[in-house]
């Protein structure tokens, strides 16, 4: 275990010595690392996500698609939770001397709680289509890489994220009783308001 921590750290070492170099870069990370950019850009990629189709057959299953998708995040959130009890590591400023571009968050270091989140909605969106879900990836990698260049956490943290992100969109993707009852409550109640829609008309 001392050894893949001395790696972990390696890494980190690597990445956030790049940060105090560049000016304009050290700023681009700052933004990606800002905590409200995480919750807006994953709200703007999920309406995206949720108008892109061309038909009512794609509307419905882009609908299930989103409703997986925050069933996913739930069940990534209560693992990560769950981590966070059980694992209580420091963050990278608290145990080195790090370049520290961001404010000292008070919370556990493992697992990355953007990381887990972003990577949920990628993983969600890429089992449900493919060719959309790739879109969710750049913003995901960026925003996790950002937090590793800024100094609030090491890249294993980043990495169990991913892993938690992954096995919980899987899980819910495969599992279809999880999300077959809502998907269809949410389908009856968006036929409904299209119904009292049409009849206004």
């Amino acid at each position: 275990m001392g050894w893949l921590l001395n790696f972990d750290y390696t890494v980190f070492t690597w990445i956030n010595g790049l940060a105090g170099r560049n000016g304009l870069l050290d700023s681009i990370m700052q933004a990606l690392c800002n905590d409200h950019l995480v919750p807006f850009t994953l709200g703007f990629m999920l309406v995206i996500m949720a108008m892109h189709g061309r038909n009512r057959s794609q509307d419905r299953d882009n609908l299930a698609a989103v409703v997986r998708l925050f069933i996913a995040v739930a069940v990534s959130s209560a693992i990560l939770q769950l981590a966070v009890t059980l694992v209580h590591r420091p963050r990278p400023f608290m145990d080195h001397e790090v370049n520290l571009l961001f404010y000292r968050p008070t919370d556990w270091s493992f697992p990355s709680n953007p990381a887990t989140a972003t990577f949920t909605f990628f993983f969600s969106a890429w089992f449900s289509d493919r060719h959309f879900g790739w879109w969710f990836l750049p913003p995901a990698l960026l925003m996790s890489f950002a937090r590793v260049y800024c100094g609030v956490h090491y890249p294993g943290d980043v990495l169990a994220g991913i892993v938690i992100a992954a096995a919980s969109a899987y899980l819910v993707h495969r599992v279809d009783f999880l999300s077959r009852p809502l998907v269809a409550i949410v389908n009856s109640l968006e036929s409904r308001i299209r119904s009292s829609l049409s009849v206004r008309e």
